[in-house]
């Protein structure tokens, strides 16, 4: 067997049957030339690469056995794993600590999910799969319930993303009644699919287990193997259908050629833009370089595609009605790769995504992943000098110029710089955009590495660890200091959440929970307030939308009503307001119904040059001028006419309003000098409907600039026909707040808070006992 040379140094052969057949290192890759035998038995993680009954007869170990029973098979897998290679054993026990590390991350840093909020999505959809339907049921009124980034067609719901990712899950939930095993058999098999990839693109095991190394110890894979995202089963595919192609076009055989097809399948309908990028220039590698096989590869390829293809084109279908439609683009268009304006859902405002924007946001992603990703830039410096020293195998070097094409790519996707630069949360969970980029960037970077410090020894042995020893101690500290901040963090924002739910599980008999939410999704901005596929957790919670609400109340009226009111900006980093309040919800009946707005002092921005509160029913608006330092309150009330000036009463001196409670009031002094009230302005909405009353605080900068500060819906129903003198339906039907019940977090809090007046204070207003009125 030749010995393997990197850098001039001549390295022991390895074996060639553990955990795969090892080409060596100067092989083209595509010779037919009949493997060596075995010189000794495989590990048994993966079958190899020779034909399966002759592997099995060189793999027993003596006395093992073939017989029935689990003693026999016990000492045939110890057997295997004794007389496995050093290499192989090593992997199998990162892989094994890999699986642990998901599993531990899972259950201390994102026990209640992270503040990546697409992995609600993923598990609400394996929930669904679990429980035997494909889309959540969408109860009426299903707008009321809509989760996030999910869309209402017929009577379910579709969620943004294939069923494929959210099947793993499923598959755990209904085995074990957990994800765990899900996660750790991703965390696991990435290990795994690495180093066995590192096999056939450099020859050697030991730098295949390096490049498994550097990807195990990444912080962009630690955290990534504990969410339920689908960035890191995407790059187990995306490896398994180049190792299956790489494998079975160098020993002409077909079943490899098959897996990879599947695994391409399932990858391009869970990624498809990263398989486009990354593997492209590999595809036409082989098309050029496959002369005489091409369509034995193109054969057996699409015969592993043709299963993922039919359930993607089926549930396609089911999902949009089209099977060439992805469910990714149903809830937005707009929400697409390129530059323009782009939106991720129908509410959100358009954002003008251009080329610089495309370039801060990729900079943005490969700054972070320098640290993200263990040794990312002695990985990057070490694949480029392996390239320009020409010790990458074809299918190497077109793995790294597919990681070129990827960032090429990215930079005309609008989602990467929504996360970087909109949202920030690659800041908290690492720059996942770049998962697949980890691909090119262990293995080459692997090659490298060995090659540099083969060189390096080759020129002594002292000069090799001086240069040798600071690197990785440099990398290590970096990979520390990463993976620790990023743990602080994220603990943060866990723990915000865990005094979310904390107080939402206080809640007595079963609650209702309206959530004022914007977007008005559920599991945003906080992964808590999501609920089951059956609608029947302890704690049901609803968006706050309006006159629906009242019909939610009367469909649970075994389910006290309470409002979710969080921080405009809870959650967004870890030191971001956390502030959450609860209250509680009745509903009003009468012929008039007043309701009290307090905005607390100081509501408005810094610097903020005026400030004004409008309130909007339909057609009507009616817009007060507010000063933005001092607290103010008003009074309105709801009748049957819509709204006019002469509904609303005013009251600047809020410091002796009970409405406004004294940790609202800010600087507001007692006994200040009352000014004489601002007269509201009326006005008409085009197109103006409903029936119920928007409350908005907006803030003008000293520029000019008007921006929403905070918003909340007051639920109101008009009776129908209500000219009939006799009608038994009151006039006007309020859902409204009756006061704080508790609090939680820190920060600011929502400036907005509108409660119903004392019962009292509206002529003819009366509590209602139906539907747990109070």
């Amino acid at each position: 067997m030749t010995p393997i040379s990197i850098g001039g140094v001549d390295l022991p052969p390895a074996p060639s049957a553990a955990l795969g057949t090892v080409p060596g290192v100067s092989s083209p890759h595509e010779s037919r030339r009949p493997a060596p035998a075995p010189a000794e038995p495989d590990s048994g993680l993966v079958p190899p690469a020779v034909p399966a009954q002759r592997a099995v007869r060189g793999r027993v170990p003596a006395g093992g056995g073939g017989g029935p029973g689990g003693d026999a098979l016990g000492r045939r897998l110890w057997g295997r794993l004794a007389v496995a290679p050093a290499a192989a054993r090593y992997v199998a026990v990162l892989a094994v600590l890999s699986a642990v590390a998901a599993v531990v991350l899972r259950h201390t840093v994102f026990p209640l999910l992270s503040v990546n909020n697409d992995e609600g999505i993923y598990l609400l959809h394996a929930r669904t799969l679990a429980e035997g339907r494909l889309f959540p049921p969408a109860p009426r009124p299903a707008q009321s319930y809509l989760p996030w980034l999910g869309t209402v067609v017929d009577d379910h719901y579709v969620l943004k993303y294939t069923p494929f990712v959210p099947a793993v899950f499923a598959a755990s939930l209904f085995v074990a009644g957990s994800i765990d095993p899900a996660l750790a058999v991703i965390a696991a098999a990435a290990v795994v699919v690495t180093y066995l990839l590192g096999v056939e693109l450099s020859g050697s095991r030991r730098v295949a287990a390096l490049a498994a190394t550097l990807l195990a110890l990444s912080p962009l894979v630690l955290l990534q193997s504990a969410m339920v995202l689908s960035y890191l089963p995407a790059l187990v595919l995306l490896q398994a259908t180049v190792l299956g192609v790489l494998r079975g076009r160098r020993s002409h055989r077909a079943p490899p050629v098959v897996g990879a097809g599947v695994a391409l399948g399932v990858a391009a309908a869970v990624r498809p833009y990263d398989v486009v990028l990354l593997l492209a220039p590999l595809a036409v590698w082989l098309l050029v370089a496959s002369a005489g096989r091409r369509w034995w590869l193109l054969r057996w390829l699409m015969c592993g595609l043709a299963a993922p293809v039919v359930i993607v084109l089926l549930t396609n279908a089911a999902a949009t009605g089209n099977p060439l439609r992805l469910p990714f683009a149903l809830l937005e268009p707009d929400d697409r790769i390129g530059f323009g304006l782009r939106k991720l859902y129908p509410a959100d405002g358009r954002h003008d995504f251009g080329l610089t924007d495309g370039l801060s946001s990729v900079g943005d992603h490969l700054w972070l992943l320098g640290g993200w990703a263990f040794g990312g830039v002695v990985l990057a410096a070490a694949s480029l000098a392996a390239a320009a020293r020409r010790r990458l195998s074809a299918p190497a070097a077109m793995l790294g110029l597919g990681g070129l094409v990827f960032l090429i790519g990215y930079v005309g996707f609008w989602g990467a710089w929504n996360a970087a630069e909109l949202w920030g949360g690659i800041r908290f969970v690492g720059p996942f955009y770049m998962v697949a980029v980890l691909v090119p960037l262990v293995h080459l970077g692997a090659i490298g590495c060995a090659w540099g410090a083969a060189a390096l020894v080759a020129r002594g042995r002292r000069l090799g660890f001086a240069a040798f020893v600071p690197v990785v101690a440099a990398v290590v500290a970096l990979t520390i200091v990463v993976l620790t901040g990023a743990v602080r963090d994220n603990l943060a924002l866990t723990g915000n959440d865990r005094d979310l739910r904390a107080m939402l599980r206080r809640l007595p008999d079963r609650p209702l929970v309206f959530v004022a939410a914007n977007p008005a999704f559920l599991g945003h901005p906080t992964p808590v307030t999501a609920n089951g596929p059956d609608l029947d957790d302890p704690v049901l919670y609803a968006i706050a939308r309006g006159v629906d609400d009242l019909t939610v109340v009367a469909d649970h009226p075994e389910r006290p009503a309470y409002l979710l009111r969080l921080a405009p900006a809870y959650d967004r980093s870890p030191g971001s307001p956390s502030t959450a309040r609860v209250e509680r919800l009745a509903v009003r009946a009468g012929d008039r119904v007043a309701a009290t707005v307090a905005v607390a002092a100081g509501a408005a921005p810094p610097r903020s040059r005026s400030a004004r509160l409008v309130l909007t029913a339909g057609r009507d608006r009616l817009s007060l001028p507010v000063d933005p330092r001092t607290a103010t309150s008003l009074t309105f009330t709801i009748d049957d006419d819509g709204l006019d000036v002469n509904d609303l009463a005013v009251n600047n001196a809020a410091v002796n309003d009970p409405a406004v409670d004294d940790h609202d009031t800010g600087s507001a002094r007692a006994g200040a000098a009352r000014r004489p009230p601002a007269r509201p302005t009326a006005t008409v909405v085009r197109g103006g409907r409903g029936t119920s009353v928007t409350v908005t605080l907006y803030a003008t900068d000293r520029l000019g600039r008007e921006r929403t500060v905070d918003q909340q819906i007051l639920p109101v129903r008009l009776a129908a026909g209500r000219g009939a003198p006799d009608r038994d339906e009151p006039a006007v039907t309020v859902l409204g707040s009756v006061g704080q019940v508790d609090e939680v977090g820190t920060g600011a809090r929502p400036p907005l808070r509108v409660t119903l007046a004392d019962a009292g204070g509206a002529r003819g207003a009366k509590p209602r006992t139906g539907g747990r009125a109070e």
